[in-house]
């Protein structure tokens, strides 16, 4: 079987209004921390600027909340947010880590280029092989 395989930016953090309260307070008094939430928020609810305008590669990821993964997928990632993860047909790989997501140290446009080298590595289609070895 041959597909695209479909980009997710994931923030460890939960979407709801309480959730995102929730971040908010813990951020500030040093509990938690999402690289990602750094990257396309800062501080601000509304977002940075240079993510709200987003284009190219960074505007087809689908961004969402931990609490908004199905649970097949946050058992995957779980323990690994936030990250850029690649969905091939229900397995989860993870595409950028958290940690690589920290060393852009808050700067979109890092990211971008980041996230650019790490989709042009990629196979230009995707195969994926059943339990026997052969491909769909």
């Amino acid at each position: 079987m041959v597909f695209e395989p479909t980009l997710y930016a994931i923030y460890d953090a939960d979407g709801s209004i309480l959730g995102e309260l929730r971040y908010i307070r813990d951020k500030f008094i040093g509990k938690a921390a999402c690289a990602l939430c750094d990257l396309t928020h800062g501080w601000s609810p509304m977002g940075r600027s240079a993510w709200r305008q987003r284009n190219g590669i960074t505007a087809s990821l689908i961004w969402l909340h931990r609490d908004e993964l199905p649970e097949h997928a946050l058992r995957q990632v779980s323990g690994r947010l936030p990250c850029i993860a690649m969905d091939r047909g229900g397995d989860f790989d993870i595409l950028i880590t958290r940690e690589a997501l920290q060393g852009c140290e808050g700067d979109f446009t890092v990211f971008e280029h980041l996230l650019e080298q790490k989709v042009r590595s990629l196979p230009s289609r995707i195969v994926v092989t059943t339990e026997d070895g052969m491909s769909d």
